[in-house]
């Protein structure tokens, strides 16, 4: 990724293993990255001088057809890593290696020519790479004869809800915020592969009003269920599939306000003329969705649909 890069994905920023996770109070920026240990003394720079991690070592840094697995494999599902600094993909390929095979990639002409010759069952690309962006990437993959429409999970800027639209618009499976965390880079690698058809993000039932405005216009409706990555709504009125709206609502406690843009998915009649909509968040930050993740997680009763 071009810019500044955020380091907390070397191993000398982690923490012990057995420290337990922290309370959902605390914000993405306290929040455990990809934890392990490391013996490496950290340079004046903050990363670590070394990457000789405990029980492992270090990986080769190659760019492009360095696959990594493990004796205790448990899919046969190909992954594609697509970043272009070496740290992440070193750390990458060490914990996806248990979901599957891993090739490595540090740019986008990298990771077609390794799609020729291996042709991935899931791709997770950074959105800005030195020669393509990930929104592009994922077009290519989605559209290519030959590759096998994989799923594709993009890397997003923390404070760039424009990453996060332009990567659901090209038909990205998941969306997920850097810095990463281990424990959310793995699940969604398994939700999108394990299961012959992927399963939908975790969601929590709501019972509350919002404020969606589409066509130059303001209708009332009202929240049915609500995750990370979408919501479910009944609204007055009829939408087309992929079209754009903007939202207005909160969580029924009054304390925030979350304004996201949203594209319809899927939309049926119900009754006295309200659609029941599936929405997919375009625009929308990763503090955001942190916070609706919490709040997914301490609510009760939850379901389980499709991405929306």
């Amino acid at each position: 990724m071009r810019g500044s890069r955020n380091t907390s994905l070397s191993p000398s920023n982690s923490i012990p293993k057995n420290r337990r996770r922290p309370s959902a109070s605390l914000t993405p920026s306290t929040r455990p990255r990809f934890p392990m240990k490391s013996k490496s003394p950290r340079s004046r720079s903050g990363r670590a001088a070394g990457s000789q991690i405990t029980g492992m070592s270090r990986p080769p840094s190659t760019a492009f057809g360095n696959s990594r697995s493990t004796n205790n494999v448990s899919s046969t599902t190909r992954i594609l890593l697509v970043d272009d600094v070496p740290i992440f993909r070193d750390l990458g390929s060490i914990f996806l290696s248990r979901s599957g095979p891993v090739d490595l990639a540090d740019c986008a002409s990298a990771a077609f020519q390794c799609a020729d010759e291996r042709p991935p069952g899931i791709v997770i690309a950074d959105m800005h790479l030195p020669d393509i962006d990930g929104a592009e990437i994922c077009r290519r993959f989605k559209t290519h004869p030959v590759w096998g429409n994989p799923r594709v999970v993009l890397l997003a800027r923390p404070d760039s809800p424009e990453d996060h639209a332009a990567a659901v618009r090209a038909g990205a499976d998941e969306v997920l915020f850097k810095p990463l965390e281990r424990d959310a880079l793995i699940s969604s690698v398994r939700r999108l592969t394990d299961f012959a058809t992927p399963r939908g993000l975790p969601r929590a039932k709501l019972d509350a009003p919002i404020e969606i405005a589409a066509r130059g216009q303001r209708h009332g409706g009202v929240i049915r269920n609500v995750s990370r990555g979408g919501l479910v709504v009944d609204a007055p009125m009829h939408f087309n599939q992929a079209e754009e709206v903007s939202l207005h609502f909160d969580l029924g406690d009054n304390e925030r306000r979350f304004t996201p843009t949203a594209q319809v998915v899927w939309t049926k009649p119900i009754q006295d003329g309200y659609d029941r909509v599936g929405m997919r968040f375009l625009e929308i930050d990763a503090m955001t969705v942190d916070r609706l993740d919490h709040y997914v997680s301490d609510h009760f009763p939850r379901s389980w649909s499709v991405p929306a």
